[in-house]
């Protein structure tokens, strides 16, 4: 598992830009804590990727084909010469419902709904396991943090939202009365100091042979359903959504050619 963290280069909004030296130093004195905090949560041993393996990380994704010679040259002793420039597909076709790159044909879908009602521990168990009909699943959690001046605003909105739908009928229905006490607890914890997070999901199904692509489509379709997600196939969009699900730290909305103040609009 892989974890990406990106730090806007601004101390404040509006702010002037700190240099990379100056990013190099302010970062440099968060890993520690950074990774101590994630062995807390239970994801065990962390440590910060080299450059070396981020190299062999992106290029296996785009070609697997070479992670057996990557592996065979980790067994003799030897380290890859993979430099940033050359990690990236030497061919690869965007088509509508699919993304062709290299010795293989990938297909990332995007979380349009997320879990309703309680969701357990292990409710994401069975599409984060291998599958025989996958050569290679990719199962990306994006979160944004949402500014603490807007978090507020936001979670008043959907409380108030919430009553107005149970209160609009005389007999509510019980995901509506749901839906009311999970907003209010929101609430109330944002009140007590918690933060807001933008959070989504993307899943991307990897196979070796273009004839196995029906196959893996199946194989998404029912682990999302066991997972209770509904996954959206990003027609259109099908190059930029994996390399948004790999490990580089990518800002999507950062890549939109919509403004934010009209997205927020919407």
């Amino acid at each position: 598992a892989y974890v990406a963290l990106t730090f806007t280069a601004a101390a404040r909004a509006g702010g002037k830009k700190r240099t990379p030296e100056e990013m190099g130093h302010d970062l440099a004195a968060r890993l520690p804590g950074l990774t101590q905090t994630l062995s807390a949560t239970g994801a065990g041993a962390s440590h910060p990727l080299s450059a070396q393996e981020l190299c062999e990380t992106i290029r296996i994704a785009y070609d697997p084909a070479a992670a057996a010679l990557i592996d065979e040259a980790h067994a003799a002793g030897e380290t890859p010469e993979l430099s940033w420039y050359g990690v990236g597909p030497t061919y690869a076709e965007a088509t509508y419902d699919g993304y062709l790159h290299d010795s293989a044909l990938s297909v990332t879908w995007g979380m349009s709904t997320a879990p309703r009602g309680t969701v357990q521990s292990g409710v994401l168990a069975k599409l984060l396991a291998p599958h025989r009909d996958v050569a290679r699943k990719r199962v990306t959690l994006l979160y944004r943090p949402v500014d603490a001046a807007r978090a507020a605003a936001i979670v008043e909105a959907d409380l108030r939202a919430a009553e107005f739908r149970a209160t609009s009928s005389a007999k509510p229905a019980a995901r509506d009365i749901l839906a009311t006490r999970a907003a209010a607890a929101t609430a109330s914890e944002e009140a007590a100091g918690a933060g807001l997070l933008n959070f989504g999901m993307l899943v991307t199904a990897t196979v070796l042979d273009p004839g196995k692509e029906a196959d893996a489509r199946a194989a998404i379709d029912g682990l999302s359903a066991t997972a209770r997600l509904r996954l959206r196939l990003l027609r259109g969009s099908q190059d930029s959504a994996f390399a948004g699900a790999l490990p580089l730290g990518l800002v999507l909305p950062r890549h939109l050619r919509v403004p934010a103040e009209m997205r927020d609009k919407l």
